[in-house]
Order: structure tokens, then C-alpha cells, then sequence
């Protein structure tokens, strides 16, 4: 949302020195403004570290059908720290001592890191 604003000031401030800004520009940046639901993106990662790998994901979306959605069949990102570089924030962390899966192939199961983004 943040780069959607600013490229309505940019454009916006080009409008004024020709007297051309109009209702109709507010209008846009009223709606640019309007509170949406943040998108929700859970990444498992193998580990606990938001750098290690990441082996699955969903998206939620509040303003779509009430399933969630998988982004597509490779992770978007490397890492959540690459999340994080592509805007998204981090809400929750996983939490390792809730997860006790030792020696298993599975072991990474419980490591869901919880970002937001507003899109």
C-alpha cells in the first residue's frame, strides 16, 4: 500500500503544477487510504531460524473465498527472512519448546512462522 501511495503523490504533484488535480484524484487516494484486512501468509520453515528452507505455505485472504489458497506448487520464498524483504511482517513466531517431534522425518512440523502484509 505504502508504494501505491507514493506513487499517487508523485503523479499527484505533477497534476498541480498544471492545474489539472481533481475530485476524482482524492477520490483515488481515499481508496488507496480505506482499511483492508491484512493477507495472511503462514511459511513452515525446517527449523526455527527465518533463515532455514522453507517446506510449506498458505495464503489467507480475507476478502477472497473462505478457503485458503496455495501460493503454487515450489514456496515463493527462500526463507522468511526473503518474506520480509518482500514486505510482509512477522506476527508470530514459532515456538520451539510446544514441539517435541525428535527424530522424526517430520521434525520440522510446528515451525509455522505467521506473517501480514497489506496488499
Amino acid at each position: 500500500m505504502k508504494t501505491s501511495i507514493q506513487e499517487w503523490l508523485k503523479a499527484s504533484r505533477e497534476k498541480l503544477l498544471t492545474a489539472a488535480l481533481t475530485g476524482d484524484d482524492l477520490d483515488r487516494l481515499e481508496e488507496l487510504l480505506a482499511d483492508r484486512p491484512p493477507t495472511i501468509l503462514y511459511l513452515t520453515a525446517r527449523s526455527t531460524n527465518p533463515r532455514s528452507g522453507i517446506v510449506g505455505w498458505v495464503v489467507y485472504d480475507p476478502l477472497t473465498p473462505k478457503e485458503p489458497m496455495p501460493l503454487s506448487s515450489s514456496s515463493p520464498y527462500a526463507c522468511v527472512l526473503d518474506a520480509v524483504a518482500d514486505g510482509w511482517q512477522i506476527v508470530q513466531y514459532p515456538i520451539p519448546k510446544l514441539y517435541e517431534y525428535k527424530d522424526l522425518e517430520n521434525d520440522y512440523i510446528g515451525f509455522d512462522f505467521i506473517l501480514e502484509k497489506h496488499i
